[in-house]
This record gives C-alpha cells, sequence and structure tokens, in this order.
C-alpha cells in the first residue's frame, strides 16, 4: 500500500513537472509578456469567448503634457500621461499560454493614456462582440480610431473613421456617432451596423429633427 502510494506521488510529480516545462517553454517563446503591455483589455466574440488583447510597444518614452515642454495642445491637456513608440497589438485567448502577434501595429504613435485612446465597447446583447478601439486625436473637435474585434480566434478590423463623439450603441451590434463641421458649425450623425458572423459592415448617414437633444443625452457606451 505504502509503495503503491509512493508511485501515484512520484507519478503526480513527473506529470507537475512535465506540465510546468512545457508551460514555461509557450511562455518563454511568447513574443511579449502581459506585464510589457501599456494598455490591456479582455474582450469577447460573439460566442462569449474571452480573449485578452495588449497593446504593448518598443523604444517608448514617457512624459507628462505640460507647456513648458511643448507637449500641451488639442490631443493633450496640461498634466496628461503621454507615451510615444511604436505598438502592436497581441492576443491572448483565456486559459492558453501563447501570445499571438495580431499582425496589426502603429509605429511612431503617441498614446495618451490619460484619455484612454485604447478604449472598448463591452458587448450589452448576446450574439454581438465586445469591440476594441484604438483612437488618435487629430484636432480640437475630432479623433480617428480603428475598430476591431475577434473573429474565428482572431483580431479583425472592422472600420476606421472620424468622429468627434465617440460611438454609443444604439441596438444590437449598431452603433452610432457624430462629426461637427467647424465650417458650417453643424452636427452630422452617422450609424454602423456590424454583422459578426459575415465580418460586415453597413454604414448609413442618420437624420433627427432635434439633434441638440440627441447630443445632450449621448450615452458613454466604451469604457
Amino acid at each position: 500500500m505504502i509503495k503503491t502510494n509512493i508511485k501515484l506521488l512520484l507519478s503526480l510529480l513527473t506529470f507537475i513537472l512535465i506540465f510546468s516545462l512545457l508551460n514555461f517553454n509557450v511562455e518563454a517563446a511568447n513574443p511579449i509578456s502581459p506585464k510589457d503591455s501599456r494598455v490591456t483589455h479582455t474582450i469577447k466574440d460573439a460566442n462569449g469567448v474571452a480573449y485578452k488583447v495588449y497593446f504593448a510597444g518598443v523604444q517608448e518614452s514617457k512624459n507628462t503634457a505640460t507647456f513648458d515642454n511643448g507637449l500641451v495642445w488639442a490631443g493633450a491637456n496640461e498634466g496628461d500621461l503621454i507615451y510615444h513608440g511604436n505598438y502592436k497589438l497581441y492576443v491572448q485567448k483565456v486559459g492558453i499560454s501563447h501570445i499571438k502577434y495580431s499582425g496589426f501595429g502603429y509605429n511612431d504613435f503617441t498614446l495618451n493614456a490619460s484619455r484612454k485612446m485604447v478604449y472598448m465597447f463591452p458587448s450589452q446583447y448576446k450574439g454581438q462582440p465586445d469591440i476594441l478601439a484604438v483612437a488618435e486625436t487629430w484636432s480640437s473637435n475630432f479623433e480617428v480610431a480603428n475598430l476591431y474585434y475577434i473573429k474565428n480566434g482572431k483580431l479583425t478590423r472592422i472600420f476606421d473613421f472620424t468622429y468627434t463623439n465617440r460611438p454609443q450603441l444604439i441596438g444590437k451590434n449598431k452603433f452610432l456617432y457624430t462629426l461637427y463641421n467647424n465650417d458650417t458649425g453643424k452636427w452630422s450623425f452617422t450609424s454602423f451596423t456590424l454583422d459578426p458572423n459575415k465580418g460586415t459592415l453597413l454604414v448609413a448617414g442618420e437624420k433627427y429633427d432635434r439633434p441638440a437633444a440627441v447630443l445632450r443625452y449621448w450615452k458613454k457606451s466604451w469604457q
């Protein structure tokens, strides 16, 4: 009986050792460590499967925006935390050790961490995927963003667009965003609807009789 228990214990220890070594080798082969990520989000696909998405950079500099260093402008208030470098998006399925490069990168990119320029739209409906956004400020009244979601286990780019107000969710897989025209002093409203299974997108202009009321009650759907 004692010999049997010892054999079982030795077998268990051997299994743990082999598993640990395999796991260590996988992690050692990863292109980055999670702690290297400047921004990390957990996003789910349309079926609710969760993935970690890492926004990790190299040759990165860190500054606080001040008037003295010239970093205060439309894209940064005084005191904002600013990073600059070359960044890539990496994906890791939750529960799996392996981290993969998504194929998407941003060279010479300025990240205002105080403004959450890499943000996400969490799903509020069954069958709707979470959406990731990587944004840059281009002027005092608009940002430009790339939107992504997970499709078949891969990070997939949906849409690149310009907006004044970050999109709000108005229905299943449907979002509304705005753009303010400095020359005319008018707002335009545009919706986009994603079909996550086909990977297709429908973009349409929207008109409202009382645009000021729509703007007044604009929802913050992102985080």
